[in-house]
């Protein structure tokens, strides 16, 4: 998912793919029930030029980006 030209557009970004069960837990991050951590666990690219992922390259978000609020 290429997200580079939208990021400037949004307040925030969360990618949950397929939660299933878990889905609740995103939702209490979402309605700021939980205060999210973590980290990137592959390297996020700017565009489809950079695929596959070089760790030469510069991604929008490296390995082992995160946040917390």
């Amino acid at each position: 998912m290429i997200v580079t030209e939208e990021l400037d557009k949004w307040d925030g970004f969360v990618a949950a793919w397929l939660p299933g069960t878990e889905g609740a837990g995103v939702a209490d991050v979402l309605f700021g029930d939980y205060n999210p951590t973590g980290k990137l666990s592959f390297s996020w690219p700017k565009n489809m030029n950079q695929f596959p992922i070089n760790p030469e390259d510069d991604h929008l978000y490296k390995f082992g980006f995160g946040l917390s609020y």
